[in-house]
C-alpha cells in the first residue's frame, strides 16, 4: 500500500513540483493550499507523513501543526522560509517533528521524510506489545501518547510526551540534556530546547513548578524523575 502525503503548501508551482517528484518516488499524494483545508483533510484521509509551510491563508501552519500533533502522531516536516532559531525552537515545540528552511534540495526532503516515516513505523510496533504503564500517581498510554495523573489527562504536545516518557521509564537515573536532545529525535535541537520542554512539563505535572517534586534537576548534569519506588508497572 502507497504511504499518503498531505503537502500544504500555499505556493501552488512549488506545490505541484513537489507533488510531481514524490509520486515519481511512488508516494500518494494531496495537495491543499490552506490551513483549514489541512485540518479537513487530516481527518478525512489521515496521512502517513505531512509537509506543512508556516506561511498559509487562513490558518498559518504553525497553529495547524499544533492542533494536529494533539490528535495525530504521524510526522510534520515544517516547511519555512523562517530561519530565526526561535521561530525553529516554536515549531519543533509545538509538535513538529523537523524543520526545513527553504530553499531545500528534494533528496533532502525525501531522506528526511523516509527516516521520519521509518521510525514511526518501528514505534509503532514496538508499542503493540506494550501498550500502557503506571508509576505513582501517573499512567500512560503509549498508544494514545496520552498521560494521566491521578486520572486526570495532562495535555502534552508529542516532544513534552516523548521526554517525560523518557525520565519516567528511567526513574532517578540522571539524563543530561545531550541524551534528551537524542530522544526528541529531530536534527534541529540544543540545550536550551531541553530546558524549555522540561519547564513546560512542570508547568504541567508539578503542584509547585518553582519547587518540583517529580522532574528534578541535578545541576551542571541534567534532569532526572524523582520518585521513591522505582517500580513500573507496564500492561
Amino acid at each position: 500500500m502507497k504511504k499518503r502525503i498531505l503537502v500544504v503548501e500555499d505556493d501552488r508551482h512549488m506545490a505541484d513540483l513537489i507533488q510531481v517528484r514524490l509520486k515519481k518516488e511512488g508516494y500518494e499524494v494531496e495537495c491543499v493550499h490552506d490551513g483549514l483545508k489541512a485540518l479537513q483533510v487530516v481527518e478525512r484521509c489521515l496521512p502517513d507523513c505531512m509537509l506543512l509551510d508556516w506561511m498559509l491563508p487562513k490558518m498559518e501552519g504553525i497553529e495547524v501543526c499544533r492542533q494536529v500533533r494533539y490528535q495525530h502522531d504521524f510526522p510534520i516536516i515544517m516547511i519555512s522560509g523562517r530561519t530565526e532559531e526561535l521561530d525553529i525552537v516554536l515549531a519543533l515545540e509545538l509538535g513538529a517533528t523537523d524543520y526545513l528552511t527553504k530553499p531545500f534540495g528534494f533528496r533532502e526532503l525525501l531522506t528526511r521524510m523516509r527516516m521520519h516515516m521509518k521510525r514511526f513505523e518501528n514505534e509503532r510496533k514496538c508499542k503493540e506489545y506494550v501498550s500502557k504503564f503506571s508509576i505513582g500517581p501517573f499512567h500512560i498510554d503509549l498508544i494514545a501518547f496520552k498521560v494521566y495523573k491521578n486520572n486526570l489527562e495532562i495535555p502534552l504536545t508529542q516532544r513534552e510526551f516523548k521526554v517525560l516518557l523518557h525520565l519516567m521509564q528511567q526513574p532517578g537515573d540522571i539524563q543530561t540534556r545531550e541524551q534528551i536532545i537524542e530522544v526528541l529525535e529531530s536534527s534541529k535541537g540544543d540545550r536550551r530546547t531541553v530546558d524549555v520542554i522540561i519547564r513546560r512539563l512542570r508547568e504541567k505535572i508539578e503542584k509547585q513548578p518553582s519547587a518540583p517534586k517529580w522532574i528534578k534537576t541535578k545541576n551542571g548534569i541534567g534532569y532526572y524523575f524523582h520518585i521513591d519506588s522505582k517500580e513500573v508497572s507496564y500492561y
